[in-house]
């Protein structure tokens, strides 16, 4: 196992918590509730802090959309990608399982399957919820604020249950400290994108129409995000420049892609942008606040594009698992991969990013 620079550190500095979320219980019935995890010292979230060189590495899996009979070849790309990269932080962005589970225990088991690579190696992580991760939910009675729960259990798992009152589950954010200190540098969101539309609403139908039967980010939690940006800016001193991730794309995806030259777009557009049924206006708050610098995604899994759509880069990772659809006939698994950011903490604003491929690796 290739031990990324920074590890021990990070295990020292475990009392610190660098995570400034409302505090939200979970709710879930005892019966939905995940088994007492081996450990049971109370929580301390790992610190996201910038390495002795100055960089921060980020690795974004997506759409590992597996059950408790996980394809082990979802298993060996994250594990050839945590040990190539040596991460400091992984972001899971949705459609971590899918229908399969048909018990609560065949829902820990998934879970298990693809957080044991990152827990195991010690690296801070997260996750934000896809439109398929409650599909198992009306047959084990599982649901998101069980598993985000469950989630929380992992020694490395930096989620926090979301702010009170604000639409969805697990919305949070986490600041990544200085390398010599403990102001902030970074900041890093995530929201829950939801899941789908209902049939109607107001009497006319929305799942007819196709794409736009996936549901929005909602008002609450965009006025959550400004609230909070600014909150963070009062008490800086400035703006804490981040990185936005979350499930299912922004309407701006596709228009960034109707002008590619304009807005610098590289890498490939296999399917169609199914954003939300409605845009509510989080590009446009983020535009207004100006300290998220790149919005990355994932849902449509054979997508990888990136460009700077008016000064924000917006960006798909292409998915992880094996166990779901990909390009199709001889191509199936060519855009198997995960998404690196590497941050500079002299200029977070200008994060560089690419693929890793497990072509390249030889899965």
């Amino acid at each position: 196992m290739t031990i990324s620079r920074g590890w021990p550190a990070r295990r020292a500095r475990r009392l610190l918590v660098a995570l400034f979320v409302l505090p939200m219980g979970c709710g879930a019935p005892e019966a939905e509730r995940a088994p007492e995890a081996a450990f049971s010292a109370p929580r301390e979230a790992p610190v996201l802090r910038f390495r002795s060189d100055r960089t921060f590495t980020i690795v974004q899996f997506t759409d590992t959309q597996d059950d408790q009979d996980i394809d082990p070849r979802t298993v060996r790309l994250m594990e050839a990608v945590l040990d190539q990269v040596g991460p400091d932080l992984v972001v899971f962005t949705g459609d971590n399982l899918r229908s399969g589970p048909q018990t609560p225990q065949d829902v820990w088991d998934a879970i298990h399957h693809f957080a044991r690579p990152v827990d195991s190696r010690e690296i801070p992580w997260l996750m934000a919820f896809g439109n398929h991760d409650e599909d198992h939910t009306p047959i084990t009675g599982v649901d998101e604020e069980a598993m985000l729960e469950h989630y929380m259990s992992f020694p490395f798992n930096v989620n926090q249950p979301g702010p009170a009152g604000v639409h969805g589950a697990g919305n949070m954010h986490a600041l990544v400290l200085a390398s010599d200190g403990d102001e902030p540098r970074f900041n890093i969101w995530a929201l829950d994108s939801n899941r789908y539309v209902p049939d109607t609403i107001a009497g006319q139908p929305l799942r007819a129409a196709g794409l736009r039967a996936y549901d929005w980010i909602r008002h609450s939690q965009v006025n959550w995000y400004y609230r909070t940006s600014r909150e963070l800016e009062a008490r800086y001193g400035g703006p804490v420049p981040g990185l936005m991730f979350f499930h299912i794309p922004l309407p701006e995806f596709e228009l960034m892609w109707q002008n590619p030259q304009v807005h610098g777009v590289v890498g490939e557009k296999n399917e169609d942008v199914a954003a939300g049924a409605f845009n509510s206006g989080l590009f446009a708050a983020l535009m207004e606040r100006g300290d998220v610098k790149g919005v990355f995604v994932g849902h449509d899994h054979v997508n990888d594009y990136v460009g700077n759509y008016f000064g924000i880069r917006l960006g798909y990772a292409a998915n992880t698992g094996y166990g779901t659809y990909g390009l199709d006939g001889e191509e199936r698994d060519r855009m198997r991969g995960a998404r690196v950011f590497v941050v500079h903490e002299d200029d977070p604003g200008g994060f560089e990013t690419y693929m890793v491929w497990a072509r390249d690796l030889g899965i």
